[in-house]
């Protein structure tokens, strides 16, 4: 009884001195435009008023020619029906955190259930809100500016405060009921960044959905959670794909009855933040998008190296990182994906995170060199592809038509494909050796058929080489391995960061004094992890900050391309290498929606996954017309059963004999279609009917895009079944 009377004077004391912390000129109070009087107005740009209720850090921004709303926390005359108090008082908080007890780290910590102090610094765009909880003894400041037509929320990783005993702030969720709608109350979507691009419609869900989306930025951190094996079919053939990776930290909310909405960009903290974005029935009735910051985690340490038993640990430090997200602020006929997409392609040029790269076409054709299989005592060459199978197919493809190709080969180096990693430039004496290659790589950039050697420069194989220093260990100091169940090479390890570099370095040296410098680079542009070394823990902004110092100085010296890579990469690539065309495919997804191609399309040229691994063919066609991707094959001379006991035995149907004649139709037709829209950016994209879609070029080409399977009529054009039609 004696604590509880406490924390009640606490409370009353607490409150009357933030009143008395706010400044007489800012108590102006304003009951317009649905807004209630109890928020004042605190900053004013040419198109937005922000408003703020100072106990719950709550803001509404107001559009001052339409005057629609977007709220950052329920609205006074908004009822879930839950009757839930923990679930009310996250959803009236501005910011929510998860505080870490000992070893647990569910406690949640809210403006409005727990006991805090919040002092307001006010300025011309916004304010500064101090905020600490009693209770747990952290805090931090939050600066919250409006900025034009772009919303701006920061909490400085300066300003961060833990003074608890074995207390800590787990995670902190921004304004995560931002842009919210109650079930169907209002038409339209919120936007995720899955595979391409994916929307979650705001309609009435039903409750039929437990979870949403929530993914890390970036894919997991593999240095925190244990290695699994993949389920295989008779220990061998791969029946779930993997889900897709964020590649880039965005997401949306679109209300298209206001036609209002927001692009969030997480600018700081991108490698330790998740994407949430929850339909209504998960937990409650709202629909809602927001970014959650990973500051402190919890993993599991083996006691010994036998693993008989584990303990719970925090991790021993924080986080340390600004955590900041910007609002991209939409209206009018802005207020859609396609304007979201153009205002991250325009962000990413005018801070110099892309830059317009040659996007002259090419039709993608791979080539597999060499593998390994099992051979008696040793392990011997299984040979799919030589350098003269090489010139033989390119001067076949040359006289049917092909004027350009890029070529990326793989399984190239001595030992193959998996003898890795790739420390200098030497290449299998099966494919035809280092002289023929180079001489391969020389002739067939005259030609227009520009070769590339691939290097994953991620992984390394403990069979073919010394893996006892050099390579990663997760944060529990138990080594990171990658299990295949493959025929041959059942187990990789991941190469630290710093040995990437060096041997990328030393690799790329080799390989230039030889006069060619044509490098498709992998593994390392779409991993990211946390990991320990000699003691020493590392995280994934340690693991980033040396992939980008890589590529960067790569890419200085050589002809670059990256294999999938992430956003903050974008700007050293000359081609962007296997673009997904759709998403994970996830149950509370509605639409899938090519949104990044339409940021980069016109900036760098895209290229698909493989079109011979692909079940619908004509379906994979349009995807790519539709994204303005160009096609990629796999190929190899001779037949892919050969490859049946290596670990390439997953290739299917690549025989080049086979799909010669699809490559050069495949080459005709989107070699027209690049003519007319190669160097010209997307600037809209409309769903004009079930499975007709319509994109709309800068240069005003217009492409119509059939997925049914009967003709139809849109927009006064006739289109065939599973077709496209390109116009003016």
């Amino acid at each position: 009884m004696a604590t509880k009377l406490k924390r009640m004077l606490c409370l009353i004391l607490a409150s009357f001195l933030f009143v008395l912390s706010v400044p007489a000129a800012s108590m102006e109070v304003h009951a317009a435009g649905g807004i209630s009087s109890d928020y004042k107005k605190v900053a004013e740009s040419d198109a937005y008023e922000m408003y703020l209720y100072e106990p719950t850090l709550s803001i509404i921004l107001k559009n001052k020619d339409t005057g629609m709303l977007i709220r950052s926390t329920l609205a006074a005359e908004d009822d879930d029906g839950a009757n839930n108090n923990t679930w009310n008082a996250y959803m009236n908080s501005g910011i929510v955190l998860s505080a870490i007890k000992g070893t647990n780290d569910t406690y949640q910590v809210d403006l409005v259930s727990c006991a805090n102090t919040i002092n307001y610094t006010y300025n011309d765009t916004g304010f500064a809100a101090e905020i600490y909880f009693n209770e747990y003894q952290f805090g931090f400041t939050v600066n919250v500016n409006l900025e034009g037509d772009e919303l701006v929320v920061e909490i400085p990783e300066s300003s961060i405060q833990e003074n608890g005993v074995d207390t800590y702030i787990g995670t902190v969720s921004v304004f995560p009921f931002m842009g919210y709608t109650y079930l169907d109350a209002q038409n339209g979507y919120m936007f995720i960044p899955d595979g391409n691009g994916a929307l979650i419609y705001l309609d009435d869900k039903d409750k039929r959905y437990s979870s949403g989306f929530s993914q890390m930025v970036y894919g997991s951190d593999i240095g925190f959670t244990e290695s699994t094996t993949e389920k295989l079919l008779w220990d061998k053939y791969r029946t779930v794909n993997d889900t897709q990776k964020v590649m880039a930290p965005v997401f949306g909310m679109i209300h298209s009855d206001d036609a209002l909405g927001y692009l969030a960009i997480i600018e700081e903290g991108d490698e330790r933040v998740s994407i949430e974005a929850h339909p209504n029935g998960v937990m409650v009735d709202y629909n809602r998008c927001f970014a959650k910051f990973l500051v402190r985690r919890i993993y599991i340490q083996p006691l010994n190296n036998s693993n008989s038993g584990t303990m719970t640990k925090v991790e021993d430090d924080r986080a340390h990182m600004n955590m900041k997200v910007r609002y991209v602020l939409l209206s009018g006929e802005e207020a859609d994906y396609a304007g979201m997409a153009i205002a991250y392609r325009n962000y990413l040029l005018n801070n110099g995170m892309v830059e317009v790269k040659d996007n002259s076409y090419k039709t993608r054709v791979d080539f597999l060199g060499s593998d390994r299989e099992e051979f008696l005592i040793f392990k011997k060459a299984v040979t799919a592809t030589t350098v003269d199978n090489i010139a033989e197919m390119y001067d076949e493809l040359q006289a049917a038509g092909v004027s350009s190709l890029l070529t990326v080969y793989k399984g190239w180096q001595k030992g193959g494909l998996y003898d890795i990693p790739i420390t200098k430039y030497k290449a299998d004496s099966s494919i035809g050796g280092t002289d023929d290659l180079t001489d391969l790589i020389a002739e067939s950039a005259e030609e227009g058929y520009d070769v590339y050697l691939y290097n994953s420069a991620l992984r390394t194989n403990p069979d073919e080489n010394n893996t006892t220093f050099n390579t990663v260990k997760k944060i529990n100091k138990r080594k990171l391995e990658i299990e295949t169940r493959d025929y041959v090479y059942d187990t990789f390890h991941y190469l630290l960061p710093s040995r990437s570099d060096a041997l990328l370095d030393k690799f790329a040296t080799s390989y230039t004094k030889e006069g060619v410098n044509n490098v498709a680079l992998a593994g390392i542009t779409n991993n990211l992890f946390s990991y320990s070394y000699n003691s020493v823990f590392y995280t994934r902004f340690d693991c980033a900050d040396t992939y980008n110092a890589t590529v960067n100085e790569l890419a200085a010296g050589t002809n670059l391309i990256l294999e999938a890579p992430f956003v903050y990469l974008w700007k050293n690539t000359e081609a962007f290498l296997d673009m997904p065309l759709g998403s994970s495919d996830y149950m509370y997804t509605d639409e899938e929606v090519p949104f990044f191609s339409m940021v980069l399309k016109g900036i760098v040229p895209m290229y698909s996954d493989y079109v011979n691994f692909e079940a619908n063919k004509k379906e994979f066609v349009l995807q790519m017309v539709e994204a303005g991707v160009y096609p990629s094959f796999y190929l190899t001379y001779e037949d892919s059963s050969d490859l049946i006991y290596t670990n390439s035995a997953d290739l299917y149907s690549t025989k080049y004999s086979t799909y010669k004649d699809t490559v050069v139709e495949y080459d005709a037709q989107f070699r027209a279609l690049a003519a007319k829209t190669q160097d010209a950016m997307i600037t809209d994209h409309e769903k004009l009917a079930e499975g007709v879609n319509k994109v709309t070029y800068d240069n005003g080409v217009v492409i119509y895009v059939n997925y049914n399977e009967q003709a139809v009529s849109v927009d006064g054009v006739d289109i065939e079944a599973l077709s496209y039609k390109v116009g003016e």
